[in-house]
């Protein structure tokens, strides 16, 4: 009877050891973060930041279009402003349709593709989806205004003290947030080929309702944030350099540097999911591509433009320039379509 008893203890124990080992299991084990959408499009992301350059000066593309080897060139902006004037031998694709491989006809991956706007803003956009779907790609520094000084052709105004800067204040504190939000989840695509799930990224974000901006001015930042209204308020990120950031940023901001953002998911975890995220850079360059990275990996984001230049006009703080007319040439357009 003693033997009998000690045998259904022991097998007791053993089914107790096995439920508890269970148990555990289920608790901790969570789904590889590269099984899912998002561990695809974190790749890509992550691959893209960490190799591709931020802009591309116009006097090096006109001096390759002088000597007869230009790279591809690709205007992002309205079909209307392209035939008023763009850069010789462009080809022309809005900015928020270069998710479909159908609007590129003619420009292949391999080669170097020089994508402009009009101020440098959605082109970094642009830039950023392109690149992650396997484009050579890098953004025109300042789009058009740093090619043409035709006010027509420009199709807009560039950067000016008066009408961009608010000038305000600026902090050194800094900002230590919580590593503790979870990450996205997104379902965009059945498909399981990764080149599809990251093209079906780019394509929910450039036709997401409400449309994405491709900016948010100072003054509206500003406004929102001391409106006395807290519920609305956006998470703020700066992407510049650790010393950029220490020398001065907006109140507030948190700091990764935008080759950093998606290199590993705990940098990643400090950015919510149920706020905007308003990123700003040095001139809305990188800030542009750190803003489509995020919302590729699903997060709401949108570039401050012409970054701190358009928050402060301390120039320690700023480190880089903003547009002058004085640094750019006045350099040959094209007009009419091009088929």
């Amino acid at each position: 009877m003693r033997t009998k008893r000690s045998w259904l203890l022991f097998f007791a124990i053993i089914a107790m050891v096995a439920l508890l080992f269970v148990g555990c299991k289920d608790d901790t084990e969570e789904p590889p973060e590269d099984s899912s959408e998002f561990g695809v499009v974190l790749a890509a992301v992550d691959n893209s930041l960490a190799n591709m350059s931020s802009t591309y000066k116009s006097s090096d593309l006109d001096s390759l279009i002088n000597v007869g080897t230009p790279p591809q060139i690709l205007s992002v902006r309205a079909s209307t402003i392209f035939e008023v004037g763009h850069i010789p031998g462009a080809f022309n694709c809005g900015w928020k349709d270069v998710y479909d491989a159908a609007n590129l006809t003619g420009i292949n991956t391999t080669d170097e593709l020089v994508v402009y706007c009009y101020t440098g803003h959605s082109g970094a956009l642009a830039t950023f989806c392109l690149n992650a779907m396997g484009y050579n790609s890098v953004n025109l520094k300042f789009g058009i205004m740093s090619w043409t000084k035709d006010t027509l052709v420009r199709g807009t105004s560039p950067f000016t003290e008066e009408a961009e800067c608010i000038d305000q204040t600026t902090e050194t504190t800094i900002e230590d947030y919580s590593a503790d939000n979870a990450l996205p989840i997104f379902d965009n695509t059945t498909s399981d080929d990764d080149a599809e799930i990251v093209r079906a990224a780019v394509e929910v974000y450039l036709t997401s309702d409400p449309a994405p901006s491709s900016g948010i001015k100072a003054q509206d930042l500003y406004d929102n944030l001391n409106d006395g209204d807290t519920s609305d308020d956006p998470f703020i990120l700066s992407v510049r350099a650790e010393d950029a950031y220490a020398i001065g940023h907006i109140p507030g901001a948190a700091n990764i540097p935008w080759r950093e953002l998606a290199s590993d998911t705990s940098v990643l975890k400090i950015l919510p999911t149920d706020r905007q995220i308003v990123v700003y850079c040095y001139t809305g360059h990188t800030g542009g591509l750190a803003t489509a990275a995020l919302n590729l990996l699903g997060y709401d984001a949108i570039n401050l433009k012409w970054g701190i230049c358009s928050w402060t006009s301390d120039p320690d703080v700023r480190i880089a320039s903003p547009f002058s007319e004085d640094d750019y040439g006045d350099y040959d357009v094209e007009t009419g379509p091009v088929f």
